[in-house]
This record gives C-alpha cells, sequence and structure tokens, in this order.
C-alpha cells in the first residue's frame, strides 16, 4: 500500500515538475514550431479523418500584420502556451503565429479591448481538395473574452451599464 501511495505521489510530482522545468521557450510559437510539420501532420492523419495536434492558451495584448514568400499572417504578442497532443512536450513564448483564420479573429477581439484570454483546440481534418491533403481545425476551449483584469476595470467603470443618449442641443 505504502509503495502505491508513493508511486502516485512521484506520478503528481513528476507531472508538476515537467510542466514547470520542461517547457521549451519559442522564439515564436507556431504550429510547425511545436512539432508539426506538413509530413508529420499527414503521418498524423493517415487514414483517419482528423485528428488534434496541440491545444494552445494564451493572453494576447497586440496583433501585427505582416507578409513573407508564403502570403500574409498576424502576429499575435503577450503570454502563450502549448502542448504536442502526440508528444506531451510543453512550448511558450511571448510570440504567436497561427493560421490567419485563428489570428485575425483574435486581433478584432484585440480592437475592443488591451488584452483577449483564449485557449484553443487545434487539428486537421482530411481534404482532398487542399494543396497539403488537409485542412486545419479549430475548436475554442473557452470562450475568448477582454483579459480578466480588463474586465473588472469596465465593470467597476460602469462600462456594461446601458450608456443614456444625450440629447441633441
Amino acid at each position: 500500500m505504502f509503495t502505491i501511495i508513493c508511486r502516485q505521489i512521484l506520478a503528481v510530482f513528476l507531472k508538476l515538475t515537467r510542466s514547470i522545468f520542461m517547457t521549451e521557450l519559442l522564439r515564436k510559437l507556431t504550429i510547425k514550431a511545436c512539432g508539426f510539420d506538413v509530413a508529420q501532420i499527414k503521418s498524423l492523419l493517415g487514414d483517419k479523418k482528423s485528428v488534434d495536434l496541440l491545444k494552445i492558451v494564451g493572453v494576447t495584448s497586440s496583433a501585427q500584420p505582416g507578409q513573407t514568400d508564403k502570403g500574409e499572417y498576424v502576429k499575435l504578442g503577450g503570454t502563450f502556451r502549448a502542448v504536442n497532443l502526440a508528444t506531451g512536450e510543453l512550448f511558450e513564448s511571448s510570440t504567436c503565429i497561427l493560421p490567419n483564420f485563428i489570428t485575425e479573429t483574435l486581433a478584432m477581439a484585440l480592437q475592443g479591448s488591451g488584452e483577449v484570454e483564449f485557449a484553443l483546440s487545434i487539428g486537421v481534418k482530411a481534404n482532398a481538395t487542399s494543396v497539403t491533403g488537409y485542412e486545419y481545425t479549430v475548436k475554442p476551449l473557452v470562450e475568448a473574452k477582454v483579459s480578466e483584469k480588463l474586465g473588472h476595470l469596465l465593470e467597476a467603470a460602469g462600462f456594461n451599464q446601458p450608456v443614456k443618449q444625450l440629447k441633441a442641443a
């Protein structure tokens, strides 16, 4: 009995220390930087209809558009952490570049606040008409929302109350 309890305690300890000490710091957090290039994704997808790749959580405070030879992108700034669902590896960065349909939505939410909190599961599904043979999927794990700090401030300042219309002079 004592051995079983010790093993359970050790397992919890290892899980906690891994999440604290084994997080890889990245210059920018991307799907590729988290271990998923086209070949890896095709290999994981195989004959399956879809597969989840990563979970990512973040608090974004800036969004900057950019362009490379591969096309346009939106670079998010803030604090981001991701886990590779195939390997369990953890990644962290202050910059995040994801597929445009994800980052453009977050950038739009930023227009109404200073920070936006989000948590997503990113995967792929087979698509024979796509150049790569797959397309990205996104499942929100929580509702993207204004940062908790800003939310409390907006509530305290009465921004959540209906605005009274001023009469024309």
